[in-house]
């Protein structure tokens, strides 16, 4: 029992420094949402919360980008072929939202 309240004081500690910023961006079709989830300056988790883009196009390269931006910590990353519009518009989501 002792071990288990000392690693949810762990986990909550954790999550309880965890912040998350939205941000938008003009992707192809509209605005592209997200939620970038802080621990302090780091990036952890990127949710897409809109994106009317064409889901076949779009869905993957976001899933590209977000793995790209979290190992960079960074949205200085290299765009998608073939959803050029959509990846800068995540991008600059990501870029409002971070100011990174």
């Amino acid at each position: 029992m002792k071990k288990f309240l000392i690693s949810m004081l762990v986990m909550l500690s954790t999550v309880a420094f965890a912040e998350v910023k939205e941000g938008t961006g003009l992707g192809y079709a509209d605005d592209i949402k997200v939620a970038v989830t802080m621990d302090g300056d780091k990036i952890t988790a990127i949710e897409v919360k809109e994106n009317s883009d064409t889901p076949g196009i779009s869905n993957p390269a976001i899933e590209e980008l977000t793995k790209k931006v979290i190992e960079a910590q960074s949205s200085q990353v290299d765009v998608v072929a073939g959803a050029t519009y959509t990846s800068e518009g995540f991008l600059e989501a990501v870029n409002n939202a971070t100011g990174k």
